[in-house]
C-alpha cells in the first residue's frame, strides 16, 4: 500500500506520492477511482489498509507561523499568508486568502486594498 499513499503521523493526514498533496479519507475512494488506475480489488485493500489510521481533517491543521522543514511527497507550492490580526494563516490561492477574510473578519470588497 506504501507505493501509493504515505501517511503522515505528526499531522494525521494521507498523502498521495503520485499527485503530492494530502487526500482526506472521506474521499480517498473517490480519489482512487477518478486519479488512479487501478483494479477495484486494489482500491479496496488500500482503502481497507488506510481504515488503520486516525486523520485529520483540514479544519484540524495547524498553522505555524515558523518555517516548517518539508513534508515527504508533498509538493512545496506559492501560497498567501493572511496577516489581518494576526491571524497568520496559509492559503493557496489569492481568492482563498479573500475568502477567508470575508467569512472570518467580515471583510467587504472594499476592504482588500488594506
Amino acid at each position: 500500500m506504501s507505493a501509493y499513499l504515505f501517511f503522515n503521523q505528526e499531522q494525521h493526514v494521507l498523502i498521495c506520492k503520485e499527485h503530492q498533496y494530502a487526500v482526506s479519507s472521506k474521499f480517498l475512494s473517490r480519489h482512487l477511482l477518478e486519479e488512479h488506475d487501478l483494479d477495484i480489488s486494489v482500491r479496496q485493500d488500500i482503502i481497507q489498509y488506510m481504515c488503520q489510521f486516525t486523520t485529520a481533517e483540514a479544519s484540524q491543521l495547524i498553522y505555524s507561523i515558523e518555517k516548517v522543514a518539508p513534508v515527504p511527497y508533498l509538493s512545496t507550492i506559492v501560497g498567501f499568508q493572511c496577516q489581518y490580526n494576526m491571524c497568520h494563516k496559509v492559503l493557496g490561492t489569492l481568492q482563498s486568502v479573500q475568502k477567508h477574510c470575508k467569512h472570518d473578519y467580515d471583510w467587504k470588497a472594499k476592504d482588500r486594498e488594506k
